[in-house]
């Protein structure tokens, strides 16, 4: 009785241990990404997600970025715009422009994301 006891414990701990091995090397779906494909976001040149301040309006994004020449403000939410601009200067300056304004809390570059 302990004779079989024992093997079926091995037995169990080999299933265990080749099931584990079979998960971990050989996902159910594998895929692989496209030539060229980074693991980085890609960024739309010349578009900027700007969050405002509660009591600031959208003149406080014309304000501090029209130089670059907006071509749109897109209302995405609650004090949260799309801005496109034509002359996109990247996101260094619209952050260093952003720092010390009262108005625009926030700006980060709209970023493409893609799914695999």
């Amino acid at each position: 009785m302990c004779g079989i006891r024992r093997l079926v414990a091995f037995a169990m701990a080999v299933a265990v241990a080749a099931a584990g091995f079979a998960c971990g090397s050989a996902p159910g779906n594998p895929q692989t990404a496209p030539a060229g494909a980074s693991s980085q976001p890609t960024r739309v040149a010349g578009e900027y997600l700007v969050t405002l301040a509660a009591p600031a309006g959208v003149k406080a994004i014309s304000d501090l970025y029209g130089r670059f020449r907006i071509k749109g403000i897109q209302a995405l939410g609650p004090n949260v715009f799309l801005v496109t601009l034509t002359d996109d200067p990247g996101p260094a300056t619209m952050e260093q422009l952003r720092t010390g304004n009262v108005h625009i809390t926030a700006v980060e570059p709209n970023y493409l994301y893609r799914t695999q």
